[in-house]
């Protein structure tokens, strides 16, 4: 018997040493935002609005409103300088959505800098959005930052190509906000 609660008492101390001790997993992540601060990246968190949550997910059991949202992890490349005329907008997954890329819908209706209409414009996005992580839940663009947010899929981190699509990605949008400002800063010819 006293056997028994040597091993119970054991087994209590090392089960609660082990329930802090991070996983591969958790340290993977923790290696990958110190890698990506070195590489100029700039990781923050943020909440985003679940815009696909099931009506019953929408309202308290009480009756009252709720919004259903996602811890999400930032990670934001920003320019050497800002783009004054740089596309601004910022998508959010939605699936119902159709523009400006099926899927995804503009928070709040801001966009500034390019219209829904440029149909070139927003098949290189969708085409980078395709590209990156597939966790993402938003995407940013502003005259200073491009941002993906969402949270870091596990089979990605353990075989280390996050970061590698993560940077080709937000390296490419911001390519594409510099492309689309010059087209707008690039006077039209006069008569």
């Amino acid at each position: 018997m006293e056997w028994l609660l040597i091993a119970v008492i054991l087994l209590a101390a090392f089960g609660g040493i082990a329930y802090v001790v991070p996983s591969k997993f958790q340290r993977r992540v923790g290696q990958l935002r110190l890698n990506a601060r070195t590489h100029g990246l700039f990781v923050s968190s943020q909440t985003i609005a679940d815009l696909d949550a099931e009506p019953e997910d929408k309202v308290t059991s009480g009756g009252k409103k709720r919004v259903r949202t996602y811890l999400c992890v930032e990670y934001s490349y920003s320019f050497a300088r800002p783009i004054d005329s740089a596309p601004c907008w910022q998508l959010v997954r939605y699936k119902k959505s159709e523009l400006p890329i099926p899927g995804w819908l503009i928070k709040d209706n801001a966009l500034v800098g390019v219209q829904l209409s440029d149909t070139n414009y927003w098949t290189d996005v969708a085409a980078t959005i395709a590209d990156m992580p597939v966790l993402c839940r938003s995407v940013s663009v502003g005259t200073h930052t491009v941002s993906w947010i969402g949270t870091e899929g596990k089979s990605a981190v353990l075989e280390d190509r996050f970061l590698d699509q993560l940077e080709a990605s937000l390296l490419n949008l911001s390519k594409l906000s510099a492309e689309k400002a010059a087209l707008t800063d690039t006077p039209e010819d006069s008569k």
